[in-house]
């Protein structure tokens, strides 16, 4: 049995993974799907101070308060910038970390950092209320290849999905994310993703046959994938 923590893309709190925690739970292991702050049942508390460390401390705070110790820590997309931070705060918690078609922060660097200029200007335009919201079925089709979402998982999506403090991508990446360095790591590329894949240096390359979000399109497959991670 293996204890795995699960953190959401944006948008996203642990009602995401609804479909892949029964899997895991039925593979004998310890699952904790997240919630982070300003999403699902957590979305009162988001606020224009909610940043990537926030994000990164909800982890933390998370994993110590529970007690939990080699741990598989699961991060799907934007899921990947606060759980790297996360791990490199207490890398001796952290058995591997698992990045499901996720970003990995650079240090010292915003998430709009790392993005093209046009994709800031893109995302700054649709802002409300320091929010970014849920993406629509244009945003969804011009920028995430075949995602596989169907009109039901949409609207699935979009009833509990919440937008996205945007401060949370302004946040610079603390300047040093060198202890992660010292924790296996395993990157799952969605092949529905455009782009080729690709492993980042020091990470194991899984390839799964699915769109961005496998926990909704692909639950058995990554659940799978997440069962072989853990018992690796």
């Amino acid at each position: 049995m293996s204890t795995i923590v699960l953190v959401g893309g944006s948008f996203l709190g642990a009602w995401a993974w609804e479909r892949v925690t029964p899997i895991l739970i039925a593979a004998d292991h310890d699952v904790h799907p997240l919630t982070l702050t300003g999403f699902g049942d957590r979305a009162h508390l988001g606020s224009a101070a909610t940043t990537l460390g926030t994000h990164a401390t909800d982890i933390v705070a998370a994993i110590e308060f529970a007690g939990l110790r080699d741990v598989v820590l699961v991060a799907h997309s934007y899921g990947g910038a606060p759980a790297t931070v996360a791990a490199s705060r207490i890398p001796d918690r952290v058995a591997r970390i698992v990045y499901v078609a996720a970003t990995i922060p650079q240090a010292g660097k915003s998430l709009f950092g790392i993005l093209p200029p046009d994709a800031e200007e893109a995302i700054m335009q649709t802002v409300e209320d320091g929010l970014i919201p849920v993406l629509s079925d244009e945003v969804l089709d011009a920028n995430f290849g075949r995602h596989e979402l169907t009109p039901g998982d949409r609207a699935w999506l979009r009833a509990r999905g919440t937008g996205q403090p945007v401060n949370t991508y302004r946040d610079p990446a603390p300047a040093d994310l060198s202890a992660v360095d010292g924790i296996p790591r395993t990157y799952v590329a969605c092949s529905g993703d455009p782009g080729d894949p690709a492993a980042p240096p020091g990470h194991e390359l899984v390839t799964l046959d699915s769109g961005h979000w496998p926990m909704i399109s692909r639950p058995g497959e990554l659940a799978g994938v997440l069962d072989k991670a853990a018992r690796s």
